[in-house]
């Protein structure tokens, strides 16, 4: 049997894998030919697993990180999930490496120490990430909230926009565009790769989109909302950035989050990061914690690094 095929056997009866790590997530964002899955057995049963992206660009192999993926690394289950067996089972994984040139992914929070690759000779970097707890009663959380957003922003939205889930993906790019056109930034994705994610998330029950609507059908903000079994991820937002003034950027945030804990049922709320201080102090005002991931990265040799340097300015 091929990893792959025993790896989707594996996602079949393990359940907590995340959603970044699920092979029908892998095909849609990588390819079905573009990702690879490395697995650590004890005996017969599998203790360890980790994608590897299959990529070459300017004639480099590159194993990075594909678009939309925020997580990656090692994935242990119960079993194996205290620090004996993991640093153990990490080294197993990175002997099984293929060749590269430049290697680089971010793990899941869930990963506390990544020292088997330090011994390996890789660069870790902290990166933050900021969560809410969901297990918590709603006012609780909603009291956390930042007095401005609680007092003003939020009932001030309420009388200006009423949150839909029925509007177009088309709808919800458009937004996107006016997003990254404010602050002069070209739009990462296209509209059909968008399509495509949608599409295979749609496909799984593991999506929503919000948009906040006012009377006269402008779209003012939207939120992309997506999920595994224990968390709710914060994948994109957006404002119009001509309605930025409604407070729906915060009424739809805080929407979202009543949404995973409600209706979803889940136990945790992910912004997935940033290191960028007025989005982390947005991310603080809603009253989430800020919590560490390494972000794991090596490269074959100095002329690489400096040649990756040079493309990434």
């Amino acid at each position: 049997m091929s990893n792959k095929s025993a790896y989707l056997q594996f996602c079949e009866k393990e359940k907590e894998v995340p959603i970044f790590s699920q092979p029908w997530l892998l095909d849609a964002v990588c390819g079905k030919d573009g990702w690879d899955i490395l697995i650590a057995k004890r005996g017969n049963e599998i203790a360890a697993t980790m994608p590897i992206q299959i990529r070459k660009k300017y004639g480099l192999s590159l194993p990075r990180m594909p678009l939309f993926v925020k997580y990656w690394g090692p994935y242990f289950p119960k079993t194996f999930r205290s620090p004996k067996h993991q640093q153990r089972l990490m080294r197993d994984l990175i002997h099984q490496f293929p060749k590269f040139d430049l290697f680089e992914q971010y793990f899941h929070p869930s990963i506390k120490s990544w020292l088997p690759f330090l011994w390996e000779k890789f660069d870790g970097t902290i990166r933050y990430t900021f969560k809410i707890n969901l297990e918590e009663d709603l006012e609780k959380i909603f009291s956390r909230l930042h007095g401005g957003y609680r007092n003003n922003n939020i009932p001030k939205a309420k009388t200006i926009v009423q949150i839909s889930t029925d509007r177009s993906l088309e709808d919800f790019y458009k937004v996107q565009q006016k997003t990254f056109d404010r602050q002069k930034l070209g739009m990462p994705f296209s509209f059909e790769v968008l399509k495509k994610l949608d599409s295979t998330l749609e496909k799984n029950n593991a999506r929503k989109m919000f948009f906040a609507v006012d009377d006269n059908d402008n779209i003012h903000s939207v939120v992309y909302l997506i999920w595994d079994k224990n968390t709710a991820y914060y994948l994109m937002a957006g404002d119009d950035p001509d309605l930025r003034s409604s407070g729906a950027g915060i009424f739809t945030t805080w929407h979202s989050i009543k949404y995973a804990k409600e209706v979803l049922g889940k136990k945790d709320f992910d912004f997935l990061g940033s290191m960028i201080e007025p989005i982390t102090r947005v991310r603080r005002n809603f009253g989430a914690e800020q919590v560490p991931y390494f972000e794991i990265k090596k490269y074959k040799s100095k002329w690489v690094k400096v040649l990756h340097g040079f493309l990434n300015k």
